[in-house]
């Protein structure tokens, strides 16, 4: 449910009472799931998944395909016609290599230059490459190479297959271990087994704070333990 947007009095003026993260997937529902439990993190922070909030309805009556930039950025706009975005505002675009061509990423990523507040988090060739370093810092070319392989091995890297509850728990963990394998620091474009995902969960993390985290880890590890009863 999103949080009521206010404002509160700081020493300058007035200031937002949260900031909105909005988030493009384009993908499966795995990624959806995963960000949205991160709004848990912290009452200072929302999250938008943009394809729930501008449905593909909206859009077939314009686009008779997906795979292009145009539909990707359509949908973005429509958003923000909608749902409103200032300059605090955080607009993410997660992509996958697997999906589009390097050529329409790129053209994404142009426009996320002219625009401050877009960002673009790649993982290559998909985004379970994001989810296998929150238990591993070293990714078997198998999973490198193959986007159905890497499914398939992140199942069974916990006891119980993949959920997302134990997963987010060691995001940290995923943060630094992508980020310290990251050939390509300086570009948007990750190498092969590798993903920028880790720019957009520094950026909620750090914009939340460290107590803010640590509350959420705490929550959700009693989660985990009430489940397990």
């Amino acid at each position: 449910m999103r949080k009521k947007r206010g404002y509160k009095r700081v020493h300058s003026g007035l200031k937002k009472d949260y900031r909105l993260f909005a988030i493009a997937c384009e993908g499966a529902k795995r990624e959806a799931e995963y960000f949205q439990l991160l709004e848990s993190l912290s009452q200072r922070i929302t999250i938008d998944i943009i394809e729930d909030k501008v449905p593909d309805t909206e859009m077939k009556t314009k686009y008779e395909t997906k795979s292009a930039p145009k539909w990707l950025l359509d949908r973005a706009v429509k958003y923000i016609e909608k749902e409103g975005l200032i300059d605090e505002d955080e607009l993410w675009f997660v992509m996958d290599i697997d999906r589009w061509k390097i050529e329409q990423i790129r053209e994404i990523a142009e426009l996320c230059k002219k625009n401050p507040n877009w960002h673009i988090a790649i993982s290559n060739p998909c985004f379970e490459i994001w989810l296998y370093f929150h238990m591993s810092v070293t990714i078997p070319n198998e999973v490198k190479e193959n986007c159905k392989k890497a499914k398939n091995k992140l199942s069974k890297l916990t006891d119980n297959g993949y959920n997302k509850d134990e997963y987010i728990l060691k995001i940290k963990d995923a943060i630094k271990n992508s980020k310290k394998v990251d050939t390509n620091l300086n570009h948007f474009l990750p190498n092969k087994g590798e993903t920028k995902v880790y720019l957009l969960a520094e950026s909620l993390i750090d914009y939340v704070g460290v107590n803010d985290f640590n509350k959420f880890i705490g929550m959700m590890k009693n989660k985990s333990r009430e489940q397990k009863i």
